[in-house]
């Protein structure tokens, strides 16, 4: 006959929090929380501890035991308490690390990885009718300018989530208008391809058109820009060969005029006396055309070329470096 177990030997048998072994959490690749980015780290968080089967500590799923257990008289430690302890210490340093030192001061009197979980959702995830009209007036005001695509939807996409957490979440066309409406005139043709078509696309699928037209316009501003400064670097080239040659032209005239005063025998001055096959200044007219541009980086740029009339016979500038005649 075999004797039945008794209820001690039967507690025995299951495992009990103090059997398991504590578990030290990376979370030195998680996003640090800032004031705009609550969401995305509130996901990968979670999943990371999910994955650990500890994510009871941060949203409360998880029952923790009684600090002491009473036998008779006698009261001593839950050793599944000290266990429970260690294990949310250790999730509660973790955890302070991912938060950026500019938010940490709103957890300094937590004492739990829940009470850090519950501080910040009350902090970022409690709708204030306040919040949400300064979240929709930034959309609004949200304009691409000289932002890159990947900058300009950023902005939207994160003031869309924060809304959504608010439970204050807009429609999928209003995002797509919103989108659409902050994009600058070169954009256009994107734009009347979207609003042509029966059903708007995926935030992603628009990205990545986006993505592609940007592409196209700095190429056409690649093949563009470098040929620009060329002429203004000729055009200063030359201007400063004029200038030396003039200078040179000068300098031997009034050395010749100086040996003609001093050799003259009634020490007149001959360079005062008019020459006859003097015509006077001789006049050109040049025409220069100033271009401005945006560079790589969308700086203004100013740029200049000097060239000659194709009615007139003799250049004035050109690319080969020929001398000009002013």
């Amino acid at each position: 006959m075999s004797v039945s177990p008794t209820p001690t030997d039967a507690t025995e048998t299951i495992p009990t929090i103090a059997q398991q072994q504590l578990l030290t959490i990376n979370m030195t690749h998680v996003t640090k929380l800032t004031a705009t980015n609550y969401l995305m780290w509130k996901i990968q968080v979670h999943a990371l501890l999910n994955g650990y089967d500890l994510a009871g500590h941060v949203d409360g799923s998880l029952v923790v035991p009684a600090a002491t257990i009473t036998n008779g008289d006698t009261v001593f430690v839950n050793p599944d308490y000290t266990m429970w302890k260690r294990q949310d210490q250790l999730i509660f340093s973790s955890l302070i690390g991912t938060i950026s030192p500019s938010l940490q001061p709103l957890l300094s009197r937590a004492t739990s990885t829940y009470e850090i979980w519950d501080t910040l959702a009350l902090t970022y995830a409690k709708p204030r009718r306040g919040h949400i009209k300064q979240l929709k007036t930034q959309l609004k005001n949200w304009r691409k300018e000289s932002k890159t695509i990947d900058v300009y939807l950023q902005g939207i996409t994160t003031r869309l989530d924060q809304l959504a957490i608010l439970g204050s979440a807009l429609g999928h066309e209003d995002q797509i208008d919103l989108i659409l409406e902050g994009l600058s005139e070169e954009y256009k043709p994107v734009v009347d391809q979207v609003e042509g078509r029966d059903t708007p696309p995926t935030i992603t699928e628009l990205h990545e058109r986006l993505l592609n037209h940007e592409a196209k316009l700095l190429s056409a501003a690649a093949a563009i820009v470098p040929h620009v400064p060329v002429n203004a670097n000729v055009a200063q080239h030359h201007r400063n060969n004029n200038n030396y040659r003039n200078q040179n032209q000068n300098r031997h005239r009034n050395n010749q005029n100086q040996w003609q005063q001093s050799s003259s025998p009634t020490g007149q001055n001959q360079s005062q006396q008019p020459r006859s096959d003097y015509q006077g200044p001789r006049l050109t007219l040049v025409v220069v055309r100033f271009v401005v541009f945006k560079d790589m980086e969308q700086n203004a740029v100013l740029s200049f070329h000097i060239f000659k009339p194709t009615f007139l016979k003799s250049p004035v500038l050109s690319h080969r470096g020929n001398q000009g005649r002013i």
